[in-house]
C-alpha cells in the first residue's frame, strides 16, 4: 500500500510598507504617508496617434505647430528677427552721408556762381565785388549752368555703383595704374592750357578714383581713401572753376551782344544833373509847368540792381568803351521809368 504525501498549506501574510522590495529598493508609496501627506500624481497616458500613422502634435509648451493635409507637420513660422528693422546707428549713418553729399554740392554751388560770374565781369572790364552780390544770388546763377553736368555725373556714378562687380580682374588691375594717367596730364596742361582747361582736372578726378577702387577692392584701405578723397576734391573743383570760367565769358558775350535790344530800356528823372553823357545817351531838359524834376536821361539801359542800387549802361556800351552809371534811389529825389518795346527805342533820344 502506496503512501501518499502529504500537502501543507500556509497562510500569505501582508507586504510590510516599509519592508523593502526583491530588488532591494524600498517599495513606491501607493497612498498618503503619515508625514508628507502627498498624493501621488495620476498617470498620464500617450497621445492616441493622429489618422494616417502620424504621432499627434504635442500639447505641451512650446511654438504651435499644424498639420498639413496626409499627416506631415509643418514647422512653426519663425518669430520677426529685429535684427531686419533699421537700426539708430544704421539711420544715424545714411543721415550723415546725405549731408555731407548735400554740403558738397551747396558748396560746388556756390564756387561755380562766384567764378562765373567773376569770369563775366571780368570779361566786362569789371569785378563782380561792385555788384554786392549774396549768398543767394550766387547760388542762383549757377542753378541753370548745372544741370546738365550734374545729370550726367549722377548716371555715371550710378551705372558704376550698379556695375562695379562685373568688371573682369584683368581691367580691375590695369585701374591700379590709373594715376599715371593722371599724373601725365597735369604734365601736358602748361603747354596747352586751352585745350585742357577742363579735360586734365576731370582725368585727376577719375583716376584717382579709379587707382582708389582697384587698390581697395579686396581689401578697405581707409588710410588711402582718404587721401583719394582729398585729392578728387581738389580736382572737383578745379574742374569747376574751368568750367566755370567757360561759361562766364559766353555770358559776357552775350551781354555785349544784347546791350542795345537786350536789357530793358530806363528813362531817369532827377532833380539834379547827374552828368550822363555820351554812348548813345541823352540828356533833355522838362518843360512841363509843376513838375517836380527838371533833367530827362534816356538812352539807358538797366544792368543790375542790388538793394537801392542801380547800375546803367547807355545803349551804345561795350566793355572796351563804355561808362556804368550806379545810382541810388533816393525816393521822391528822382524817378525812373521802364520802357518795353521797339518803336520807344528808335525814338528815345531824337
Amino acid at each position: 500500500m502506496t503512501r501518499r504525501p502529504r500537502l501543507r498549506l500556509r497562510r500569505a501574510t501582508p507586504p510590510d510598507p516599509g519592508a523593502p522590495a526583491s530588488g532591494g529598493a524600498p517599495a513606491p508609496a501607493t497612498g498618503p504617508g503619515p508625514d508628507t501627506g502627498q498624493v501621488p500624481a495620476a498617470r498620464t497616458s500617450p497621445p492616441a496617434p493622429a489618422p494616417g500613422g502620424a504621432p499627434a502634435p504635442a500639447t505641451g509648451p512650446g511654438p504651435a505647430t499644424t498639420t498639413a493635409p496626409g499627416g506631415t507637420a509643418t514647422p512653426p513660422a519663425p518669430a520677426p528677427d529685429d535684427a531686419t528693422a533699421p537700426a539708430p546707428g544704421r539711420v544715424a549713418e545714411l543721415l550723415g552721408t546725405f549731408g555731407s553729399l548735400l554740403s558738397l554740392f551747396t558748396a560746388v554751388l556756390f564756387y561755380f556762381g562766384w567764378a562765373s560770374t567773376d569770369a563775366e565781369t571780368k570779361a566786362l572790364g569789371l569785378r563782380d565785388n561792385l555788384f554786392r552780390l549774396s549768398t543767394a544770388d550766387y547760388l542762383l546763377r549757377s542753378v541753370n549752368a548745372l544741370y546738365l553736368p550734374v545729370l550726367v555725373a549722377a548716371v555715371l556714378a550710378f551705372g558704376a555703383y550698379a556695375g562695379h562687380r562685373r568688371v573682369p580682374e584683368p581691367v580691375v588691375r590695369g585701374m591700379r595704374w590709373a594715376w599715371v594717367g593722371a599724373l601725365g596730364a597735369v604734365g601736358v596742361y602748361p603747354l596747352a592750357p586751352g585745350v585742357g582747361e577742363v579735360a586734365v582736372p576731370l582725368a585727376v578726378l577719375v583716376g584717382v578714383l579709379l587707382t582708389a577702387y582697384a587698390r581697395t577692392r579686396d581689401a578697405p584701405r581707409p588710410r588711402l581713401w582718404a587721401l583719394a578723397l582729398l585729392l578728387a576734391v581738389v580736382a572737383l573743383f578745379w574742374s569747376v572753376y574751368a568750367y566755370a570760367g567757360i561759361v562766364g565769358r559766353g555770358r559776357a558775350a552775350d551781354t555785349a551782344r544784347s546791350v542795345a535790344g537786350g536789357l530793358p530800356a530806363v528813362v531817369v528823372f532827377s532833380e539834379k544833373d547827374l552828368l550822363i553823357r555820351g554812348g548813345g545817351s541823352c540828356l533833355s531838359l522838362v518843360a512841363e509847368k509843376g513838375s517836380p524834376y527838371r533833367y530827362r536821361y534816356a538812352g539807358l539801359r538797366l544792368f543790375h540792381v542790388s538793394g537801392d542800387r542801380l547800375y546803367l549802361v547807355p545803349r551804345h556800351w561795350a566793355p572796351w568803351d563804355g561808362t556804368l552809371h550806379v545810382l541810388e534811389d533816393k525816393g521822391d529825389k528822382m524817378r525812373l521809368e521802364y520802357v518795353s518795346g521797339r518803336v520807344y527805342r528808335s525814338r528815345e533820344c531824337p
